[in-house]
């Protein structure tokens, strides 16, 4: 919903519709199984923030998934959608599954895949700094799935956030099979330690986040790579955690451990970089999502 139409639009298959009157097959394999990648980008001004980033990671994603699909379709059609909505800022949704066909986990490779475009308002900022909890989940190895890409399924990051919702903290710090950090079940980790900014690799099965990409990029401290154990955050300045919804939010305790931090400035400090970015590559980019006319 949105201030200028009564009727929210998405766009599913290349065809604008309703969103209430929007359909997918009830035998399509990401409603079946999961199977399917996703991107969720901010939209500031009416112009997705990174599109380029975004589209490189989500081909890369289907790749991962042995999805076939031409990304290079995708603008025209997210452009029609938000001359269509007209969303000043929120979110920015693109899920592509493999659509329909296959016996039970054996997909149909012939089979053409599903995808849907949809735009949404963002949730809330929450109150600052979050709380943190490190329960009993760990986060699924990239030899198992590929996941430092969106994948449709997300069972693990809904049952860690569960568990920290149960324990009255705001997400699930999650470590990996060796016990090294990883990451929360919704963004990425990043820690502030004697001048020096510190963020799991990749390969320990980090989600390779657009505004974890963002801070590598604009740290104005020299930033770390490592693999950790949770006892690294002890005696750190701060931590906090990002994404593209909230870009960064400071981290304030870890429970059950009692671990405690005064993150907020230095949290704030990186939200502002990244939202500086994202308007800088809005406006260099804004003339590719100009109005071409295109109407429902």
């Amino acid at each position: 919903m949105n201030a200028h139409s009564q009727v929210n639009y998405v766009v599913v298959n290349g065809h604008l519709s309703p969103a209430d009157k929007a359909c997918v097959s009830l035998h399509d394999r990401g409603f079946r199984y999961g199977d399917g990648v996703f991107e969720t980008l901010a939209v500031r001004g009416g112009v997705p923030c990174w599109f380029s980033w975004h589209m490189r990671r989500l081909e890369a994603g289907l790749a991962a998934v042995r999805i076939k699909f031409d990304v290079g379709a995708l603008q025209a059609d997210c452009r029609t959608l938000l001359h269509k909505n007209k969303p000043a800022d929120g979110l920015l949704r693109i899920q592509i599954t493999r659509g329909v066909g296959g016996r039970g986990y054996l997909p149909d490779l012939n089979a053409g895949p599903t995808v849907v475009i949809e735009t949404m308002p963002s949730p809330p900022r929450p109150a600052l700094p979050v709380a943190l909890w490190q329960g009993g989940m760990i986060k699924i190895p990239p030899r198992a799935l590929p996941m430092r890409y969106k994948l449709c399924q997300g069972m693990s990051s809904t049952l860690a956030r569960l568990e920290a919702a149960d324990n009255a903290c705001f997400d699930a710090l999650l470590v990996n099979e060796k016990g090294y950090l990883c990451e929360t079940g919704s963004a990425n980790l990043f820690w502030l330690k004697g001048g020096r900014l510190y963020t799991p690799p990749l390969d320990c099965g980090v989600l390779e986040g657009a505004a974890r990409a963002a801070v590598l990029r604009l740290s104005p401290y020299p930033v770390e790579e490592v693999e950790s154990a949770v006892k690294a955050l002890a005696g750190a300045e701060a931590v906090f955690i990002t994404n593209v919804v909230w870009g960064a939010l400071a981290v304030g305790s870890l429970l059950p451990l009692g671990m405690k931090w005064d993150s907020v400035s230095a949290a704030e400090r990186f939200c502002r970089l990244i939202a500086d970015d994202r308007l800088d590559d809005c406006r260099r980019h804004g003339h590719e999502w100009e109005s071409t006319g295109v109407t429902a």
